[in-house]
């Protein structure tokens, strides 16, 4: 079973908005567009309803991290 046409363009439109913002990582583009095929099966994709669910996830687990998170992680301020 393959995407149709419409959810292939429903969920490219989402990922080329995404992948697009300042805060999203770059180097992180391949493995987010895995996340996507691989979450959500073929014909379960609904770009309205899935719209913020997408956004906070690649927000969580694909974004720049700022300089005090990897300062944070070598254990500095603690």
């Amino acid at each position: 079973m393959q995407f149709e046409p419409e959810q292939l363009e429903q969920v490219k439109a989402i990922f080329d908005d995404i992948t697009s913002q300042e805060w999203f990582d770059p180097a992180e583009r391949e493995v987010f567009a895995k996340y996507l095929i691989d979450t959500y099966p073929i014909g379960a994709f609904d770009a309205k309803r899935h719209r913020s669910v997408v956004e906070t996830s690649a927000r969580m687990f694909y974004a720049r991290q700022p300089p005090t998170a990897h300062f944070l992680r070598s254990g500095g301020w603690l």
